[in-house]
C-alpha cells in the first residue's frame, strides 16, 4: 500500500486563508479609518464655515455700533430723559413757582447730575461737616415727588422714598443747591404698598425757602 502525506498542503491552504482574512481585516480597517477621516474633514469644514460666518456677523454688528453708537447706552439715556420729562410734567401740574426751580428739582433727581452749587461754599460746608455732602452715586429712583407748591418764595414739597436714608440724601441735595435755603423736613410716615402689604416705603413733606 502506498501512503501519500497531504498535511503540508492543508497547512499551506490554512495559512493562505489566514493571510486573506488579515488582508480583508486590514482593508476594512483602512475603509473605516478613511471614512472617519472624511467625516472629520467634513465636520471641520462646516465648523470653519460657521466660524467665518460668525466673524462676518460680528464685524457687521461692530460696524453698526460704531455708526449708531452703543444701543444700551442710547436706550439708557432715552429712558433717563423720559423719566426727567415725566418728573417735570408732574411738578408743572402743581407748580406755582418759576420753571427753573422745577428744572433744578429734575436735575437733582437725575442720575449722573445733581444740584447747582457753588463749589467753594460746598467744599467749605463739607469740610466743617463731612456728613453734609451728597452722594453722587445715589440711585435717584429711590425718591419720587408728588407735589411742589410755592407761595411767597416758600416751597412745600411732598413725595415718597424707599427709606429714611433716601429722604436724607434728597434733603442734602436741596441744601447744596444755590436755589434753595433753610430746608426743613416736616414729616415722614411709613406706608404699605397697595399691591403687597409687606412692601413698605416712606412718605414725606418738607419746607424750604427759594432764592430767585
Amino acid at each position: 500500500m502506498i501512503r501519500i502525506n497531504l498535511l503540508p498542503q492543508k497547512k499551506q491552504r490554512k495559512a493562505e486563508a489566514g493571510q486573506k482574512q488579515l488582508v480583508y481585516m486590514a482593508f476594512s480597517l483602512l475603509v473605516v479609518v478613511g471614512g472617519l477621516v472624511v467625516l472629520h474633514m467634513s465636520a471641520q469644514g462646516d465648523l470653519d464655515a460657521v466660524t467665518r460666518e460668525t466673524q462676518v456677523i460680528q464685524a457687521e454688528i461692530d460696524r453698526f455700533k460704531s455708526e449708531l453708537g452703543d444701543y444700551d447706552q442710547v436706550r439708557a439715556q432715552r429712558e433717563e430723559l423720559l423719566r426727567q420729562q415725566e418728573t417735570i410734567k408732574k411738578l408743572e401740574e402743581r407748580r406755582t413757582g418759576p420753571v427753573f426751580l422745577l428744572r433744578e428739582i429734575a436735575e437733582i433727581l437725575t442720575s449722573g447730575k445733581g444740584p447747582t452749587f457753588d463749589r467753594l461754599t460746598y467744599e467749605e460746608t463739607v469740610r466743617r461737616d463731612p456728613n453734609s455732602g451728597f452722594n453722587a452715586a445715589w440711585d435717584v429712583r429711590r425718591v419720587w415727588l408728588q407735589s411742589f407748591e410755592e407761595q411767597e418764595r416758600q416751597v412745600k414739597i411732598t413725595g415718597a422714598a424707599k427709606s429714611n436714608e433716601d429722604v436724607a440724601e434728597f434733603l442734602k441735595r436741596l441744601q447744596a443747591s444755590v436755589f434753595f435755603k433753610d430746608v426743613v423736613l416736616e414729616q415722614t410716615s411709613q406706608v404699605s404698598s397697595a399691591k403687597n402689604a409687606e412692601m413698605k416705603h416712606l412718605t414725606f413733606s418738607l419746607g424750604t425757602g427759594v432764592i430767585y
